[in-house]
């Protein structure tokens, strides 16, 4: 059993990962960074990651694909929310 909730954050830009890091180690959480998203579906094998921070605005493959990668192949993801700000 792990011992805090597991987050994956993927951006390209190292400042939004690094902020949020800042915010949510504090918290407790553990963080699992990515910078784009070939990276990202990489860090996804297994059962590890409990949330996934997703940038949409990415160059080579965007959020929205790796969304739609991800529904392919991770079915124990069953609920995801897409925002923008």
């Amino acid at each position: 059993m792990k011992d805090k909730p597991v987050i994956l954050v993927v951006d390209d830009q190292p400042q939004n990962i690094e902020l949020l890091e800042a915010h949510l180690v504090p918290q407790g959480y553990e963080i699992v960074k990515a910078a784009n998203g070939e990276e990202a579906l990489g860090k996804l094998s297994g059962d590890q990651i409990d949330l996934i921070l997703l940038d949409v605005m990415m160059p080579g493959m965007d959020g929205f694909e790796v969304t739609g990668k991800r529904s392919a192949t991770l079915p124990y993801f069953r609920h995801m929310t897409v925002t923008a700000a």
